[in-house]
């Protein structure tokens, strides 16, 4: 089975990067979408770690994974 995730990456007050990870997207989810949701996390700063809250949208990218159920 295969599984879709958008990561969004950040870039934190102090410059490192931080990843936001979703799954169960939509279908045929935008370019702009992705852009203007990442804009409104930055806006309202909607999600810190310990290098600091988010500062500036870095790049999103699309990854498929292959998920294979092992019985045990």
């Amino acid at each position: 089975m295969e599984k879709k995730i958008l990561q969004m990456i950040f870039k934190t007050q102090d410059g490192s990067a931080m990843t936001l990870s979703l799954g169960d997207l939509k279908e045929n989810l935008t370019e702009s979408e992705i852009s203007t949701v990442m804009d409104e996390i930055v806006a309202k700063r909607l999600f810190a770690s310990n290098k600091g809250a988010v500062a500036a949208k870095d790049k999103a990218r699309f990854v498929t994974q292959t998920v294979e159920e092992i019985a045990i």
